[in-house]
């Protein structure tokens, strides 16, 4: 879950099983069964009519939680991290950096600071769209050193210039939560 309307869609579809949403965050949902007929199934059948699956491996866990620290990072302009990425990580998944990062480039064989580019080059076409910001307030506002190191990763990325893609009429973009 990504955004407000992904949280409410989750909370209508679990309220409609007749479940009680304790607590609904990004990639996290607690709920209460008063009269425990709610099953696995269910909840897996109502999240797939909206492409959210149901997430029950510990590893799998672990990996959305890396996904959703991440999201929740660039969801949150301008970035203002006190610390690198990785201490971020750890600290807020009370893990060890190696284990977190070996797991994430094991299972989807890409590395977390990769990753991490992906979504800002998303959030960058997001800021692009909207119009509000110049590429120069885009690049600060991402936590780069310089537009020209934020031009050129999105070039490499994305195979065009920001400003070739400013002008596209056809943006493609995809949801933070669908990049891998």
């Amino acid at each position: 879950m990504v955004c407000d309307r992904c949280i409410s869609a989750v909370k209508t579809e679990l309220t409609s099983l007749g479940a009680q949403v304790v607590e609904i965050k990004l990639g996290k949902v607690v709920i209460k069964d008063p009269k425990h007929k709610i099953t696995l199934q269910s909840i897996e059948n109502a999240l797939m009519k909206h492409d959210f699956e149901l997430i029950i491996d510990d590893d799998t866990k672990i990996i959305e939680a890396i996904k959703a620290v991440l999201v929740e990072i660039i969801s949150d302009l301008p970035i203002e991290m006190t610390t690198n990425l990785s201490a971020t990580l750890a600290h807020k998944l009370q893990k060890d950096y190696t284990y977190l990062s070996k797991l994430f480039s094991n299972t989807l064989e890409i590395t977390i600071e990769k990753y991490f580019i992906l979504l800002k080059i998303e959030k960058t076409k997001e800021l692009i769209q909207t119009g509000q910001l110049n590429f120069t307030q885009i690049s600060y506002d991402l936590g780069y050193s310089s537009v020209n190191y934020l031009s050129n990763q999105f070039k490499q990325i994305t195979g065009m210039s920001m400003s070739a893609y400013k002008k596209l009429s056809n943006w493609n973009r995809k949801p933070l939560d669908k990049i891998l």
